[in-house]
């Protein structure tokens, strides 16, 4: 995919129609130029070795495109459920704290998990991304800089426990909130979506080429390979920008069942 693809982040969620397009228009340019071949020729050869090199080549990339994508869904529902987990231990252990600090805590905590839910909400291109970043990491400061000054408040009987367990789970929030910013931004090189947008559109125009030379058009088979197709791209850019294909709601949740609980 284009680095303008990726840095428009509102026409992610057209990728795989874009990719499915091309792949329409390249097989039946590859057809229309086949009829013409087998009429302006009299002896027209498919060399089927060649085009099953291409063939196995895209399967080749589509896979490893896919396992990646794959990959990269896991590691960020691992890391909103780390998230979620670690807002609920810090928010219950905020009870450590005097009222007026316990207060602050919590609502500090209720903003950033606000921030955290709509961070992927109406982008369009990501520098939007980076300034919901750049708010969250401020609430994120924010929220340290008050518990670490509310420990030193802390009623005696429980400014041990505050400082033996609330502190070290705060630094795990901090830890895995500061993963998933990074994480956010992880995707594959462009010039790998670039070649398997290549081999794709080069393999329909061999598909269109080869059914036309040899006068196998079966369409009942063409349009199911470009179904299998279009949905095998649709699952693939779904698991790799999952806030713009997905469900949100479904993204979010933990964070959602989190919110339930806190109101």
């Amino acid at each position: 995919m284009p680095n303008y693809v990726e840095n428009q982040l509102n026409i992610v969620q057209y990728a795989p129609q874009i990719f499915f397009a091309s792949i329409l228009v390249f097989l039946l340019i590859g057809w229309i130029f086949g009829r013409y071949r087998t009429r302006t020729s009299e002896h027209v050869v498919v060399r089927d070795s060649l085009a099953t090199a291409i063939f196995g080549l895209s399967a080749l990339v589509l896979g490893f495109t896919f396992s990646n994508a794959t990959e990269h869904y896991d590691k960020r529902i691992s890391l909103i459920r780390d998230q979620a987990y670690a807002l609920k231990q810090v928010y219950q252990s905020s009870n450590y704290l005097n009222t007026t600090d316990r207060i602050t805590v919590q609502n500090t905590l209720k903003q950033i998990l606000i921030q955290r839910m709509s961070k992927y909400e109406n982008l369009q291109k990501m520098d939007d991304l980076d300034s919901h970043n750049d708010a969250l990491a401020k609430s994120l400061n924010t929220l340290n800089e008050e518990i670490n000054q509310s420990i030193g408040r802390a009623p005696v009987s429980t400014k041990n426990l505050a400082d033996a367990i609330l502190r070290p789970q705060l630094t795990n929030l901090l830890d895995v909130f500061q993963e998933g910013i990074l994480n956010g931004k992880r995707h594959p090189p462009a010039i790998i979506d670039r070649f398997l947008f290549a081999l794709l559109s080069i393999g329909a125009l061999l598909s269109g080429y080869s059914m036309a030379v040899k006068k196998e058009e079966d369409w009942f088979l063409t349009a199911l390979y470009l179904g299998l197709i279009w949905f095998a791209l649709h699952v693939i850019f779904a698991l790799e920008f999952p806030h713009q294909l997905q469900d949100p709601h479904f993204m979010n949740a933990d964070f959602i069942k989190l919110q339930k609980v806190w109101q």
